[in-house]
């Protein structure tokens, strides 16, 4: 028996005294629903609209040359990728300069988003309406690598160990009232090796059944906690180590948390994202997670798992670096400071910044070797990227020296 056969024999057991009653609610919740969302519409359309008129006076302008909100930055593969608000992809190293991947290609102007970029140390990847594209570093075509069958209206994509990827799908059409997927994609092959989280309940389930009331909020939750599957263990490897997430129930049906282990040892006192798993070296560096207690609190740190049987936590908002080093922008009465922040203790350093002239960081990128910041240019009137040399003294990191105050000027 199919899975919405079946989920709708189970529906058809539930007595109609407990579904009559609240058919008005329904009503009133919809209406209440499509109020809401029509004010939510107008604001954002005044929202953009002030942006919009913002951009022109700033110089900045929605067709400007590589400028704009950068969407993403990347560092995977001994490359800095950069995606500008006019949807074009450039990947950079300071002795080649930058090429551009993609122009305005993966912008969709109608639904005013770009499509979500990530890399891995194989290539770099993209989506396009259900189809995820992938570019092997060092060379500039685009191949076909994953389709998604049931037509998403999102695919959100992020790293996931050193060669897959792992892409989130999320549905909003007549057709299916709520589905999520979460899945782990061979970056090399493009075969879904796991599935780790799969929920929602097609909308034909509720339309086929003669109910006059339901409550729609508990109805729904309660089927949807029936429909909601969550992979026992997510598997990684590092070196030769092998290294499980395991799945743990969480106090609601939406709050899934994953520990770290090894050998059935946790290796930390907390909870870790099962995806947006990177490489730094030889080590993986898992992103720290909210589940849990701490479904609410807004968390910053990474698990570092190197070959070589030691664990590190750096538990500040950082960006990683190399194995040793990390970094973040700290915002000071003064202005901003950039700090080296090393693994094994978490002590900071402060680094004398030759940063680009009324420069103001708002993202910043590294590879252990160079540092790329992106931030708003006065004189420019746009958010430009901008490339540093780490200067080290001691193995500490001690400066940063300017090589490039624009690394999409050059095309």
């Amino acid at each position: 028996m199919k899975r919405n056969e079946l989920l709708l024999d189970v529906i058809g057991e539930v007595k109609d005294e407990y579904l009559q009653e609240i058919d008005s609610r329904i009503k009133r919740v919809r209406h209440r629903r499509m109020w809401k969302r029509g004010l939510l519409a107008a604001c954002v359309i005044l929202i953009v609209g002030i942006a919009v008129q913002f951009a022109v006076m700033f110089g900045g302008g929605l067709g400007s040359r590589g400028g704009g909100f950068s969407a993403e930055g990347l560092v995977a593969g001994g490359y800095y990728f950069h995606q500008t608000r006019d949807g074009d992809v450039f990947r950079y190293t300071p002795e080649e300069g930058s090429d551009r991947l993609l122009k305005s290609s993966i912008l969709d102007r109608w639904k005013d988003i770009r499509y979500p970029i990530t890399a891995n140390d194989y290539g770099f990847y993209y989506s396009k309406g259900d189809w995820i594209y992938r570019i092997k570093h060092g060379e500039t075509k685009s191949e076909k690598l994953y389709h998604h069958e049931s037509k998403p209206n999102y695919l959100y994509l992020y790293p996931a160990g050193a060669n897959d990827i792992a892409l989130r799908v999320s549905y909003n059409r007549a057709d299916v009232m709520t589905h999520d997927e979460l899945l782990i994609i061979d970056g090399i092959t493009g075969e879904c090796k796991t599935v780790i989280m799969e929920q929602g309940i097609p909308a034909q389930a509720y339309d086929s059944l003669s109910i006059d009331d339901r409550n729609f909020y508990a109805e729904q939750e309660a089927l949807l906690v029936s429909h909601t599957v969550y992979a026992d263990t997510v598997t990684y490897t590092v070196g030769d180590r092998t290294l499980e997430l395991v799945y743990q129930a969480g106090k609601e049906w939406y709050d899934y948390t994953y520990r770290l282990t090894e050998n059935g040892k946790t290796l930390y006192n907390g909870y870790v994202e099962p995806y947006n798993v990177r490489t730094v070296g030889d080590s993986l560096v898992f992103t720290v997670g909210r589940g849990g207690n701490n479904i609410d609190k807004d968390l910053n740190g990474y698990v570092i798992v190197s070959p070589d049987g030691s664990n590190h936590v750096v538990n500040v908002p950082s960006v990683p670096g190399n194995e040793k080093f990390f970094f973040t922008v700290k915002d000071m009465d003064d202005g901003q400071d950039i700090l080296a922040v090393r693994v094994n203790d978490n002590e900071k350093f402060k680094l004398k910044w030759d940063r680009a002239e009324e420069r103001h960081a708002r993202d910043i990128y590294s590879d252990g070797s160079y540092l790329w910041t992106m931030g708003f240019d006065g004189k420019k009137g746009d958010y430009l990227a901008s490339c540093y040399r780490i200067e080290y003294e001691n193995g500490i990191p001690t400066a940063l020296t300017l090589i490039d105050d624009d690394i999409t000027d050059n095309n």
